[in-house]
């Protein structure tokens, strides 16, 4: 790609990572800069591989809103949007995008009002009432920016009801049972039927919802669900189609596996097993990074280590690397997995189920050691002369262009790795974790493919794959 286009490319992915308002505000304004300095058939273009081959919806909603707001661009933002923006829910999370993009009292183009115009024009009330608060109030915003004409009276009244808001919230089961629990009663027995009930009503009816019953594991089980009840639920919460859809991290997965671990009650060990096949069909095993390809994972296992991922619940940082290599191995990747410390530990993870794999190797703390000596991955892969495609190496601190008071010059990272891309490996790529980040940007891609990742989110495995695969061809 072009040197515009690939800055392009990467600054949008890395600004997909900004977490603070701040670095947010700083990666809106370099994409900003960049989008009118590319070509705009260009930018049209990749906002639809983003969308249709990359799965980065909201990248694709950002890149069509700024070009929708560049003088001479409507009639191309509008044909953009009509592909990209499939139904009213869409525009409810594109509008936001747009005022960060336009300048104050900025009004989209005619064309492209008309292709949103015709967008609402296919909302009706009960599509309405299903959606939650967060996209109705961006329907309200995209509402009071186009004042779309109604084709019928019926629609224009709803149209007006949407304005004022005047449409109720439709409950959903999850507050129904908090306002449940939070009520009072003659007894605990009285209690536990009506909540118990109330279980049964919301998984016997698919209405609770995967989320709610994800985070609610104890409470059900504390209600004394029937057998009947919590087989449907195990059933629903290993469903490939339902984890796939929501796009859920292993990382939930495993904080649910951990409160169920803490009980001695009966259904525990079936929801179990129920999670650990929802984790083979989470968000990180179906990215494609790492997929068909040779990867090297190396574990910090030091006690610093153990503290909470920011973001994510109580998944910790030691959680991340061996729940990544083992999803990776039983999509049937190859991967070679070990702990760095003072030493290379080359280990072999067992094949038990992820969760339970994952749990277990906590009790290995510190058996490398407590320095982190990355460079001994190389010097091992050099002696053997073993080829791999990427090298992942999870700590909690910076490791490129660094060295504790304790090594010596021969321990310079930056030196083994371009050795080893040098006289074994040259298409290899180097991933650096630090884990804790503190004030370092997410993503930096050095020269030599070296990328040093600041942080952990969600998204992070399908930018990496995005980042360090350069796009083909864009047609």
């Amino acid at each position: 790609m072009p040197d515009l286009q690939w800055e392009l490319y990467t600054t949008l992915l890395s600004g997909a990572l900004a977490a603070s308002s701040h670095e947010q505000e700083m990666a809106a304004a370099a994409v900003r800069e960049l989008v009118r300095q590319n070509d705009p058939a260009f930018v049209a273009t990749l906002s639809l591989h983003l969308l249709d081959r990359g799965h980065f919806k909201k990248l694709s909603f950002w890149l069509s809103a700024e070009l929708s707001v560049l003088p001479g661009q409507d009639e191309q933002a509008a044909a953009l949007l009509a592909r990209i923006l499939r139904q009213p829910a869409d525009l409810a999370e594109w509008v936001g995008y747009y005022f960060r993009a336009a300048t104050k009292g900025q009004k989209p183009g005619r064309a492209v009002r008309r292709v949103l115009t015709t967008l609402l024009q296919k909302l009706d009330e009960y599509a309405y009432l299903r959606f939650d608060r967060e996209v109705r109030s961006g329907l309200q915003i995209a509402f009071s920016l186009l004042r779309p004409k109604a084709l019928h009276r019926d629609q224009k009244s709803l149209f007006d009801r949407i304005l004022r808001d005047q449409l109720p919230a439709r409950a959903s089961w999850e507050q129904e049972w908090h306002a449940l629990h939070q009520q009072k009663y003659e007894s605990p027995e009285q209690r536990q039927v009506v909540l118990r009930d109330k279980w049964k009503q919301g998984i016997s009816t698919f209405r609770i919802g995967y989320t709610a019953l994800l985070e609610n594991l104890q409470p059900m089980l504390h209600t004394v669900v029937s057998g009947k009840v919590l087989k449907l639920a195990a059933q629903y919460l290993g469903n490939a189609a339902a984890v796939t859809q929501g796009g859920y991290s292993p990382l939930r997965m495993l904080e649910a596996y951990r409160s169920l671990k803490r009980l001695d009650m009966g259904g525990t060990v079936m929801l179990s097993e129920a999670l650990e096949q929802a984790a083979l069909y989470s968000s990180w095993s179906l990215s494609d990074f790492g997929k068909n390809a040779v990867s090297v994972i190396a574990m910090d296992v030091s006690d610093s280590m153990k503290t909470p991922i920011t973001g994510a619940g109580g998944a910790l940082r030691f959680d991340i690397a061996p729940l990544l290599a083992l999803l990776w191995k039983q999509r049937g990747d190859k991967v070679i997995t070990g702990i760095i410390g003072n030493t290379w530990k080359p280990m072999e993870l067992t094949n038990r189920p992820v969760l339970s794999a994952t749990n277990e190797l906590g009790l290995r703390e510190g058996e490398a050691g407590y320095a982190i000596n990355a460079h001994l991955i190389l010097q091992d892969l050099l002696r053997k002369g073993q080829a791999v495609d990427n090298v992942l190496v999870f700590t909690d601190s910076r490791l490129w262009d660094k060295r504790t008071f304790y090594q010596d010059a021969g321990a310079n990272l930056g030196e083994w790795w371009r050795t080893y891309k040098r006289q074994v490996a040259a298409e290899a790529k180097l991933f650096l974790f630090d884990l804790a980040g503190y004030g370092a940007p997410p993503l930096q891609i050095l020269e030599d493919d070296v990328y040093l990742v600041a942080g952990w989110q969600e998204q992070l495995p399908d930018i990496l794959h995005a980042v360090s695969h350069p796009l083909e061809q864009l047609v």
